[in-house]
C-alpha cells in the first residue's frame, strides 16, 4: 500500500489528472459527446503524463533532495529507488503511448512531443536559463491538441488554437508564483530563475498583468468560434472579475509569503472551472 502511494506521488497524479482534463476539454470541443476513443485518450494520456512526471523526478532527484519543497518526494525520501523510478517512468510512458496510439498517429506523436519538451528541453534549461518557462508553457498547451486530434479535429482550427493559447498563457504565472515563494530554495538547488534579475515586487506585477491579459483573452472565446451559452458566458465573466480582484488583493495587499499559496491555488481552481465550463458547454444539448 505504501509503495502504491509512493508511485502515485512519483507520477504526480494531481498534475497528470489536470493534464488529462485539458485533453478532455479539447476532445469535447470537437466531438461533443463521448466516444470509445475518449476512454483511450484518458487512460493513455494519464499514463504518459505520469511517466513524464516520474522521469522528471528521476532527472532532478539530486536537486529535489536540496529543497524543502521537494525533499519529501519519493526518490529523495528513499521511498523508491532511482533505478525503480526510472523503470516505472519508462513503463508508464511506453504503456501510455501504446494506449494513445489507438486513438490515432497524431495524438501519440503530440504526446511524445510533450515528453521531449518537458523532460528534454525544459528540464535541461531550468538550471541554465530563466527562459525555461517558455518550453514549460508549451508543454501545457499541447494536451488540448491531443484531445482534439484524438476526436478527429484538424490542428489549424481556431477553436483549438484558442484553447491551447489560453493554456500556454495560464502556465506562465504558475512558474513565477513558485519562484516568488521558493526563490532561495531554487537558487540553492542551482536553478536559474527570474529572481536573479527581478525583485519580488517586479515579479508580482509581471504575474498580475499577465493574468489580467490572460483573463481578458478568455473573454474573446466567441471570436474563435466557441459559442458559449449566454448564462455560461456571463458566469465566467463575473467569476473572471472576482478572480482578478482577489488576485490583486492577495498579491499586493499582503506581505505573507504563505498567502502566495492561496493565489497559486486560486489560479489552478479558476483554470479547472474554465475547462469544466468548456466541456459542459460542448456536451449539453
Amino acid at each position: 500500500m505504501e509503495f502504491a502511494l509512493s508511485v502515485f506521488k512519483l507520477i504526480k497524479y494531481k498534475l497528470s489528472l489536470a493534464v488529462t482534463l485539458s485533453a478532455i476539454a479539447g476532445y469535447s470541443l470537437y466531438a461533443g459527446v463521448a466516444g470509445s476513443s475518449l476512454f483511450l485518450l484518458i487512460g493513455g494520456l494519464f499514463c504518459l503524463a505520469g511517466g513524464s512526471a516520474a522521469l522528471n523526478q528521476f532527472q532532478e532527484r539530486d536537486r529535489d533532495a536540496i529543497m524543502n519543497r521537494t525533499c519529501r518526494r519519493p526518490i529523495p525520501a528513499k521511498q523508491i529507488e532511482p533505478s525503480s523510478a526510472l523503470i516505472l517512468a519508462i513503463g508508464f510512458c511506453v504503456g501510455g503511448s501504446l494506449i494513445l496510439w489507438e486513438t490515432g498517429t497524431l495524438p501519440v506523436l503530440l504526446g511524445l512531443l510533450t515528453v521531449l519538451l518537458y523532460n528534454g528541453l525544459y528540464t535541461w534549461l531550468k538550471p541554465r536559463s530563466s527562459f525555461a518557462v517558455l518550453p514549460g508553457g508549451l508543454v501545457g498547451a499541447i494536451p488540448p491538441l491531443i484531445g482534439w486530434t484524438a476526436a478527429g479535429g484538424p490542428l489549424d482550427h481556431p477553436v483549438i488554437i484558442f484553447v491551447s493559447t489560453l493554456m500556454f498563457l495560464w502556465q506562465m504565472p504558475h512558474f513565477w508564483l513558485l519562484i516568488i515563494r521558493y526563490s532561495k530554495e531554487y537558487e540553492a538547488a542551482g536553478f536559474s530563475t527570474l529572481s536573479r534579475t527581478l525583485d519580488d515586487n517586479q515579479i508580482k506585477r509581471l504575474v498580475f498583468w499577465w493574468m489580467a491579459v490572460s483573463s481578458a483573452f478568455l473573454l474573446t472565446a466567441p471570436l474563435f468560434g466557441i459559442n458559449l451559452r449566454p448564462w455560461l458566458f456571463i458566469s465566467i465573466t463575473v467569476l473572471n472579475l472576482v478572480f482578478i480582484g482577489f488576485f490583486y488583493l492577495i498579491l499586493f495587499r499582503t506581505t505573507s509569503v504563505k498567502m502566495l499559496r492561496i493565489v497559486f491555488v486560486l489560479t489552478n481552481i479558476f483554470l479547472t472551472i474554465v475547462l469544466l465550463a468548456l466541456i459542459l458547454n460542448s456536451v449539453i444539448l
